[in-house]
Order: structure tokens, then C-alpha cells, then sequence
């Protein structure tokens, strides 16, 4: 029995061994992987790793191709593929379009494709708070650049034909892009289309940096023709030097979102030389006729109010690459790229193939390039201590091209603060696409170490003299019912702005009556006090409002602050120089260089309970009829009204009785960036359009009442 089981097993494991044999060792094992390693298997391709997605290694395996081979000639291994009869269109197509991608990427890395120019650190320049991007490249004179220009030509000839390979995928195979709605290949692809175009693009921006996009001047890259063909503005075209930014590569701290569009086309930054930026039509509001009315701008009124009003210079476009060609043959033999460059904010879809589809666009990309490069914050803060004279006069920077049918909203910043103060509330409340269709935005930018009076005439001066540049007859929807809204010490600007009150009965007082009588005969000085509403606003909103000042400004550390913030030297100059200009008297001239420097204080003096201006102004009113609201901070938890405080500004000092509504939130002064105050503000926008019949109201939002 031993031996005769001993035979028996020897013999069942010659025919196990066999089996294995015969079999050709096909042995599958299982393990257990973790969901991102599935999903990365699944969806990653070679723009995010360093290898082919799953989907073309299984094609090329499945034909005997090698991935490396076919990595290194993206042709031969093509017109192999071609052959094989099981090898359907998007197979061939979406593994064309890869590969071509992947031989770039190896290209990149190789000793003749790094580019020999050495660029300086990035720097950004304040030219007069217009933003000039300074980028110098060096390279030696003795440097071989052929090899360099040969190794461009080549990848702009294999992106060209990622790209053919990409869109004929999209739109000329067999099934259409709605039904591969649920395909990973097909996000995959669109992605291809776009990192060729990006591509593309970059190197017909790096090769002639003075290149105007317009349809009159086809761009020849290589053995390919571009003719572009520029949606974007009356001009329909985009400026030389315009620099080009893939939205695809920016990553901003600082932005909690990113407001986007889904669909067909690559989203870019297009960034403006400055000379773009150029007004339609100057309209002088600084200077009159009276010589002491060029006082607080040095003389240079003029100027002023042409060069503190900024175009929108980060645009967002789209860009559509479409190679000629009525079927795939034709797409794939085509050398001619017809690229559409859409403005997404008047274009929401386009046409491919007598189809529509959704326009891709990224809202929130200029918006940061813009913030990031300018440091407006570091500006604001030398303001504040009176080291930046390039801020004595507030600019105004549209961050969108002006759009006549859009509605208006004006930002104005808060003490030490700038633009960037708005980020939260600007970029998440125009997040809601009802908003970001009828509303445009302008910031305002000023110096806050500045009186607050004159900081307020200032700015008027700068918003009436925005419209009228824009709309010089005043008959657009843009000119009519904007969104005035103001935070600290802008939302005290903001109150005045919409106030017709005359206060030159109560200032100055305490000076010689006589002499006080001819002060305020002097026109500039007339109208410091004599406030005027801005006739284009229809509603206010006003957050962590110190319309009666506050104590925070009167603590030992804060005067101490106080002390070392000084007025702009010019801006006090200023006063004195054109004082003697206009034919007054000495004893008047003596009165107003003692006001000067006596009476005329900083902007964060002004805000003190004890303050001249507080005591002047806490009572202003606002004009009858236009609606306005309170958004109001808390951060002493569940406590009487009297009480109340954002810890910088009391309840009883932000409190306006006849509010459309006023809404307590928890948290501190800078109650602006929090959730529930982008929420409070995004209803009070939207039915702003509801009560103008802008939009239709929606019944499930019915107004809050005040609490």
C-alpha cells in the first residue's frame, strides 16, 4: 500500500507539472490595492506620470507593439497600428495623440531641447500702479542656438499632430461626444487637445513676442499655418506683446474655489501690454478752473484722472483649435489650424461641425495672475505709513472689459488694506453664475493714511470719472443702479459717497469767523465739505461700518501707530502750493498752512470717536430712496445688542436705522471673507436684479428680514 500510494503521487504531480506546461505557466494571482491606485491606473496618462495610460499600453500590447519603440518613432509605430484591421478609429486616434505628447516630454529632456536662455528672477515693477512685468533673459553671444530652434521645429511638428489626432477622436469617429459621456478616454483626450494647444500656443508666443492674434495675419510655426480668428472686443484682437498664460498651470494660495465652466476648449490668461489699458475717452473730474482745485494732485488733474482708471489687463480666454478637414484622413494630412479665441464671458458655446457645445472657461485665473503679481498688499501697507507717493490719488481697476450691459458693483477697501481685501467676496459671490452674467466688477485702491474727507472727494471725482469715460452719455445699464459696497473705514467713505449733506456750516469752527467765511469761499474747500451722491448708484451694502468711530483707534498702541503714520509729503506741500496760487490774501494764506498742520489729520486719526471728522460726520445722511444694508460683526457670543462688537468696531457705532436689512455674523472685523457674509451678500445682489426685473424672481428665496 506505501509504494502503491507513493505512484499514485508522484503521478498526480507529473500531471500538475504537465498541466503548468502545457499551459504556457498563465498563472493569475489577486491582490488586494488600494482605490487610489485603481483610479490612478485607470485615469492617469503620460501627463501626469512618467509612463503611457493604461488605455494605450492595452492597445499597444494587444498588437505586439512596444511601448518604448513606439514612444521613440510615434510614426512607424502609427502606420503599424494602421494595419491592424481590429484597431478601431479612436483606438488609433486617442493612442496617436498620446504618443506624440510622450515623444515631446523625451525630447524636453534631452541636452539640445533645454533652453540656453537664463531668465532673471521673476520681478514686478509699480509703474505708477500699472504693473509692468519685467522679465530680461540673458544668454551668452557665443552660444550655438541652432540645435535649440531645431529641437522647437520638431515638437511643434509632434504637437501639431497630437493635436490632429486629438480633435479627429473628439468629433470624426463613429460615436459622437455625447455618447462617450461616461468614457475616461475621452476626458483623457480632451486633455491631450489641450496640452498640444497650450503648447502651441506658448511657442508661437515665445517665438515672436510682438505677434498681434488677428484673422488679418496667419502665424507660420514649422510646416504648419495658424489663422487666427479673435472673438474678444470691438477690435477683435489682441494687442502685440500680449502675453499668453496657461490656466492650466497656475495653482493659487488664497483662493478657496475656482470658478470655472466646463467643456470644449483650453483656457488661457491673456495679460495686456499696458499701453492697452489706455481709457476710451479721458474726461478730466480733478481739475477745474479755480488753480487751488489742483491742490491734492500736484497740478496734475489731468493726468490723474487718465491714468488712475485701469482697464482689465488679465483677461480670461478660450482658445479652439480646429485642423481643416472634412473626415479623418483630410484632419490627419491638414497643416492648417483655424484657432478661434473666444472671450468666455460673452461666449457660453460654440459651433464644431455644425454642433454645439459648451465653451470651457476659467473666471477665477486672471483674477489671482492679477492679485499675485501686483502685491497690492505691500503697496497698501507703505501707503499707510506714508512711503508710497504713488498712491496719493485712488485708482480704480476694472477686473473684467468694460461690458455696457452689466451692472456695476464698487468695491472700496478698508483701512491699511487694498483689493486683496476682497478676494473671498469677489471671487466666491460672482461663483454664482446668475451674478457673474449681470454684474462687473471695479475695486477702488487709496492710500488710508489719508484724510477721510479727501479721500472721499478723491474717489467720487474717480468714479464719476469712470463712467464717463465708459459711457459718456450716461444711457448704458452699466451706468444705472450699481452696487456700491464698502468695508471699515471704505464703508465710511461709502456712506458720504451716497450722502448730500453739507458740512461747512460745522467745520471749522473754532477759527476766526471772518477768515473762516473766506476759507470756505474757496471752491476746493467747498467741496471737500459739500458732499454729492454718486448719481449711477442704486444700493449700498456696508460691512464692519465705523460710521461713529471706534476706541480701538484711541488705545495706547494704536495712537502710538498713529504718530508714525504721516501724510504724503506732496499732499501737504500741495495744499500750502496751491493756496498761493489763487490770489489769496497772507492772512488767509497763514490760516490755511496752521490747518495744514494742525488740523489736517491722518486717516486713521479720523476714525477715533474724538476725532474732528467722527464728531462732523456721524450723523450723515443718506440720501432718500436708495436701499442699503448692514452686515454687521459679533465676536462676543450670545450678548445684548449694546454689547455687540467685531472687536475693532462696536454694534451701536456700525447700527444705520432705516436699513433694507441688517445681518449679525459671527466673527471679527474682517467679517467680509466669511461664508455667511458672501451668502448674505449674494442675496442682496440677486435681488437687487430681481427689484430692477434684471432677473426672474426665485420664489424658494424669499428676502430675509432684517435681524
Amino acid at each position: 500500500m506505501p509504494k502503491t500510494s507513493t505512484i499514485s503521487a508522484l503521478a498526480g504531480l507529473i500531471f500538475v507539472a504537465s498541466s503548468i506546461t502545457l499551459s504556457g505557466c498563465q498563472v493569475v494571482k489577486v491582490k488586494q490595492q488600494s482605490l487610489s491606485v485603481s483610479l490612478s491606473n485607470e485615469r492617469d496618462s503620460i501627463l501626469v506620470r512618467s509612463r503611457l495610460s493604461e488605455a494605450t499600453l492595452s492597445v499597444l500590447a494587444s498588437t505586439g507593439q512596444d511601448a518604448e519603440e513606439c514612444t521613440n518613432d510615434p510614426e512607424a509605430c502609427l502606420t503599424k497600428l494602421r494595419k491592424v484591421p481590429q484597431v478601431v478609429d479612436e483606438q488609433y486616434l486617442s493612442v496617436g495623440s498620446e504618443l506624440y505628447l510622450a515623444k515631446v516630454n523625451q525630447l524636453k529632456d534631452t541636452p539640445e531641447c533645454r533652453s540656453p536662455f537664463e531668465p532673471e528672477p521673476f520681478s514686478t515693477q509699480l509703474s505708477g500702479l500699472g504693473n509692468k512685468i519685467v522679465r530680461p533673459l540673458n544668454t551668452s553671444a557665443n552660444v550655438d542656438l541652432k540645435p535649440y530652434y531645431n529641437c522647437l521645429s520638431i515638437q511643434q511638428g509632434l504637437l501639431a499632430s497630437s493635436l490632429r489626432h486629438a480633435y479627429a477622436y473628439l468629433f470624426y469617429t463613429e460615436r459622437e461626444p455625447g455618447q462617450r459621456l461616461f468614457d475616461n478616454r475621452q476626458v483623457q483626450v480632451r486633455d491631450f487637445y489641450n496640452q498640444a494647444l497650450v503648447n502651441l500656443v506658448t511657442l508661437v508666443n515665445q517665438t515672436n513676442k510682438n505677434y498681434r492674434f488677428t484673422n488679418n495675419r496667419p502665424f507660420q510655426l514649422g510646416d504648419n499655418t495658424f489663422y487666427f480668428y479673435p472673438y474678444l472686443s470691438q477690435d477683435k484682437t489682441l494687442p502685440a506683446s500680449t502675453e499668453l498664460v496657461s490656466a492650466y498651470d497656475l495653482n493659487f494660495r488664497g483662493l478657496q474655489s475656482i470658478n470655472r465652466r466646463d467643456g470644449f476648449g483650453t483656457e488661457f490668461v491673456s495679460i495686456l501690454p499696458e499701453s492697452a489699458e489706455e481709457p476710451v475717452k479721458p474726461v478730466d473730474t480733478y481739475s477745474v478752473k479755480q488753480a487751488v482745485n489742483k491742490n491734492t494732485d500736484g497740478g496734475q488733474g489731468k493726468a490723474q484722472a487718465k491714468n488712475n482708471i485701469h482697464q482689465a489687463r488679465y483677461l480670461p480666454v478660450t482658445m479652439v483649435a480646429q485642423p481643416r478637414g472634412n473626415n479623418i484622413k483630410e484632419i490627419l494630412q491638414s497643416h492648417a489650424f483655424d484657432v478661434q479665441i473666444y472671450n468666455p464671458y460673452q461666449y457660453e458655446k460654440i459651433e464644431v461641425d455644425q454642433k454645439s457645445y459648451p465653451l470651457a472657461a476659467n473666471f477665477s485665473a486672471p483674477y489671482g495672475l492679477w492679485l499675485a503679481r501686483t502685491d497690492l498688499a505691500a503697496t497698501a501697507y507703505r501707503s499707510l505709513l506714508g512711503r508710497e507717493e504713488h498712491l496719493i490719488a485712488p485708482h480704480l481697476y476694472m477686473l473684467e472689459p468694460y461690458n455696457p450691459n452689466k451692472r456695476v458693483i464698487i468695491m472700496v477697501h478698508g483701512l491699511a488694506s487694498s483689493p486683496e481685501a476682497w478676494i473671498r467676496l469677489t471671487h466666491d459671490a460672482l461663483g454664482d453664475t446668475i451674478l457673474r452674467e449681470h454684474y462687473q466688477v471695479w475695486q477702488v485702491f487709496y492710500s488710508t493714511n489719508m484724510p477721510i474727507l479727501e479721500n472721499r472727494y478723491q474717489i467720487h471725482g474717480l468714479i464719476e470719472n469712470a463712467f464717463k469715460q465708459v459711457d459718456p452719455q450716461g444711457k448704458a445699464t452699466a451706468s444705472q443702479d450699481a452696487v456700491l459696497i464698502g468695508h471699515s473705514m471704505g464703508a465710511v467713505i461709502a456712506r458720504l459717497l451716497m450722502s448730500n449733506d453739507n458740512f461747512q456750516d460745522k467745520a471749522l469752527t473754532d477759527i476766526n469767523s471772518q477768515v473762516r467765511q473766506k476759507l470756505m469761499s474757496i471752491p476746493a474747500v467747498q467741496q471737500r465739505f459739500s458732499m454729492q451722491a454718486l448719481p449711477e448708484v442704486g444700493r449700498m451694502v456696508l460691512l464692519s461700518a465705523p460710521l461713529r468711530g471706534t476706541d480701538y483707534a484711541d488705545r495706547w498702541f494704536t495712537r502710538a501707530v498713529r504718530k508714525i503714520i504721516r501724510l504724503p509729503k506732496s499732499f501737504v506741500e500741495s495744499i500750502v502750493t496751491g493756496s498761493q496760487t489763487a490770489n489769496i490774501d497772507q492772512q488767509l494764506l497763514e490760516t490755511i498752512h496752521n490747518i495744514s498742520l494742525t488740523k489736517v489729520q491722518n486717516g486713521p486719526s479720523d476714525l477715533s470717536k474724538k476725532s474732528d471728522f467722527t464728531k462732523l460726520t456721524q450723523d450723515a445722511h443718506i440720501i432718500a430712496g436708495l436701499p442699503y444694508h448692514s452686515i454687521i460683526g459679533n465676536d462676543k457670543g450670545n450678548v445684548p445688542k449694546s454689547e455687540m462688537s467685531d472687536g475693532i468696531v462696536s454694534y451701536s457705532s456700525a447700527h444705520l436705522d432705516g436699513a433694507v436689512s441688517e445681518k449679525i455674523i459671527e466673527g471679527g472685523h474682517s467679517i467680509q471673507e466669511t461664508p455667511q457674509a458672501i451668502l448674505e451678500l449674494r442675496r442682496i445682489l440677486r435681488l437687487h436684479l430681481e427689484q430692477l426685473g434684471d432677473v426672474s424672481p426665485n420664489p424658494s428665496k424669499a428676502e430675509e428680514p432684517a435681524t
